[in-house]
């Protein structure tokens, strides 16, 4: 995830617990994976997704494969993405891919 991703996932977590609108945002974080955060989910769920056989692309589904983490868990990711980039900078990412995009539900 780029700097970018992070904040704006940041700023939709701060708002479910602000709860002045609702938030359904996800974004594709590249291959199959995309982040979601929803209003009525204490959460920020990083999942697989994939397109079953015979649908048009735009129809991905979850997969079981992913990781939700609670609003708390997430600041405390976010306060320790830094130190994981110093210890391994090859899983820093510079600039988005073309392929990267955001939306909104």
């Amino acid at each position: 995830m780029t700097p970018v991703d992070c904040q704006q996932i940041d700023i939709e977590a701060k708002e479910i617990n602000r709860q002045t609108r609702p938030v359904a945002f996800r974004a594709h974080i590249g291959d199959r994976y995309y982040v979601s955060v929803t209003s009525g989910y204490d959460c920020v769920d990083l999942r697989c997704f994939y397109v079953p056989y015979g649908l048009p692309c735009e129809h991905v589904r979850p997969t079981r494969s992913g990781l939700g983490f609670h609003l708390d868990e997430w600041v405390h990711l976010l306060n320790l993405v830094p130190t994981i980039h110093e210890c391994h900078p090859e899983l820093a990412i510079t600039e988005p891919s073309g392929e990267e995009t955001h939306k909104r539900l």
